[in-house]
């Protein structure tokens, strides 16, 4: 189907009748404020550096889950394929990422106990998270357990080794 005379006006019109209110908007619409300029997550990195390890991205990622019959629950409660769209909007923080990604990504792509670990904690505690927000955390508990004496059993100061 074409278009036929003239697209003057169109964008106008349509924003009007709030039906393409995203064509004339600078930012995209329901992110929060830190999302609005598309940047990942803490998880979002790790699930990035992950996939970029193997040669992969988010689209082979999807393309491999629907290859394998891997579904997700929608909100609905019926099972669908992972799409790139989903895998993008949960390293972006936009909607939580499913329960049944860190089995279908350590199914995929192997991983390694570290990268376990890794996903794992990303997936658990990184989703909502920027990347700069959690690694100053990681360093703060790094520096608050060198740095603040504890008492022992005995009443003697030590410090905590981390």
């Amino acid at each position: 189907m074409t278009l036929s005379g003239s697209t003057e006006g169109l964008l106008e019109t349509l924003s009007r009748y709030r039906r393409a209110g995203m064509l004339v908007s600078g930012q995209p619409k329901g992110l929060e404020p830190g999302l609005a300029d598309g940047k990942y997550m803490y998880f979002g990195h790790v699930f990035d550096r992950l996939l970029e390890s193997r040669g992969l991205n988010q689209s082979t990622f999807a393309a491999e889950c629907r290859r394998r019959g891997f579904k997700i629950r929608a909100m609905s409660g019926r099972l669908r394929d992972v799409n790139q769209r989903s895998v993008s909007d949960w390293m972006r923080g936009v909607t939580a990422c499913p329960r049944e990604i860190p089995v279908y990504a350590d199914a995929i792509m192997a991983f390694s106990d570290e990268e376990w670990e890794l996903f794992g904690a990303a997936y658990a505690y990184g989703q909502t998270v920027p990347k700069e927000d959690f690694e100053d955390l990681m360093e703060f508990r790094k520096f608050y357990r060198a740095s603040l004496p504890e008492s022992g059993p005995d009443g003697a100061e030590k410090t905590k080794k981390g």
